[in-house]
């Protein structure tokens, strides 16, 4: 499966019906605050809302764990490396979902205080069995070689993804849809070379070029018509942006190719056409 593919199956795990059901849960208890707020009754008012609060930020906590943990069954060492500090976010909204059942079970129906804890704990369970945790075995660390630490090896790929995140963040405030997904396609090309390179360290030397000149190159021209779009609708600029896009998605598949047929030729051509467009352009 390409990292393509894997990116719309991505998307469609957030978006299912899965991982909206939660958002259903607090829809009762917004009539029941509004008849409340009414009569004037703010500490029932507040029980609501309070309420409301803590199921829809589970929901939101639950919707984005899911979509993690979807990224943590197709990422290798690198990105499972770089997010093993995050905050566990399905855990916590677990949590916030039960504690949403509590208070409505004891301040709003007035059941007793061990009625609803026992409820709020069946709650954590019943989030817990249908959506799970957030996943706590690590993928296994990269071994050493190829004239490389194992921590050489994770700082070169870590810094290519940081790149190809700012890609995407480019992709986001370019103001062009056509120029948008231009970016989106160079940013799935570019993980699906970083997978590979993830699964295969040894590629790394081959793919220095696309590393250090490539990457580092769409980085900072995305970056910095991003930065100028802001302050100028100048139609040179946009086209001059396009051809860049367009001469680096093409070297972009060229390198993927290289490394599926294992090709040990450097693209010193397409490397060259690479480095004096974006010199023109006054990225390098």
């Amino acid at each position: 499966m390409s990292f393509s593919q894997k990116i719309i199956r991505k998307l469609r795990t957030s978006w299912t019906p899965r991982s909206l059901l939660l958002f259903v849960l607090p829809l009762p208890l917004i009539p029941a605050m509004l008849v409340s707020l009414i009569k004037g009754d703010l500490s029932q008012t507040i029980v609501y809302l309070s309420a409301i609060t803590l199921f829809l930020g589970g929901a939101i906590l639950l919707r984005r764990g899911l979509v993690r943990g979807a990224e943590h069954s197709y990422r290798s060492f690198a990105t499972t490396y770089k997010r093993s500090t995050q905050v566990p976010i399905k855990t916590l909204g677990a949590v916030a979902v039960s504690l949403g059942t509590t208070v409505c079970s004891y301040f709003a129906v007035q059941h007793s205080l061990v009625f609803s804890t026992m409820l709020g704990m069946l709650t954590f369970l019943g989030v817990y069995l249908s959506y799970g945790l957030d996943p706590k075995r690590e993928k296994p660390t990269v071994k050493g070689g190829y004239g490389l630490t194992p921590n050489e090896i994770m700082d070169v790929l870590l810094q290519a993804e940081q790149k190809i995140e700012a890609i995407e963040q480019a992709g986001r405030h370019v103001g062009n849809k056509e120029l948008s997904v231009r970016l989106q396609r160079i940013s799935a090309l570019a993980r699906e070379v970083l997978l590979m390179l993830e699964e295969d360290p040894g590629d790394l030397h081959r793919a220095r070029k696309f590393l250090y000149v490539y990457l580092d190159g769409a980085q900072k021209v995305s970056a910095g018509y991003a930065r100028a779009h802001g302050q100028t609708l100048a139609t040179e600029l946009e086209n001059n942006f396009r051809e860049v896009l367009i001469t680096i998605e093409e070297v972009f598949i060229e390198q993927q190719k290289q490394l599926i047929d294992n090709n040990i030729v450097d693209l010193d051509v397409q490397i060259e056409v690479l480095s004096t467009q974006l010199k023109r352009e006054g990225i390098l």
